[in-house]
């Protein structure tokens, strides 16, 4: 099973982890058990607007998941006005519950 799940800021590893640990937005996730779930995180930056540089936070969610439904062959985050800062990803295990 596949989720995507948006949160705004720049999070580390390490606050990805806290928050699907005890964040209510993830409960759901919760309930399927984080032992073994593997998580990717990608951070991007949406160089639009009056100041052409500003973080895409959670009041875009909505125009983001409209556009990919939309335009499923050209998702939101690869325009040309958006830019990728970083990806990684991790696995949850036991001993990091």
């Amino acid at each position: 099973m596949n989720m995507l799940l948006y949160e705004g800021g720049n999070l580390d590893e390490y606050d990805m982890r806290e928050l699907l640990k005890t964040g209510a937005q993830y409960a759901g996730v919760r309930s399927y058990g984080l032992n073994g779930l593997s998580v990717e995180v990608q951070h991007y930056r949406f160089l639009g607007g009056s100041s052409r540089d500003w973080l895409a936070e959670r009041e875009h969610i909505a125009l983001i998941e409209a556009y990919n439904a939309l335009t499923p062959d050209a998702l939101f985050t690869q325009q040309d006005d958006v830019e990728c800062l970083e990806y990684y990803e991790f696995c949850m295990q036991e001993d990091t519950l």
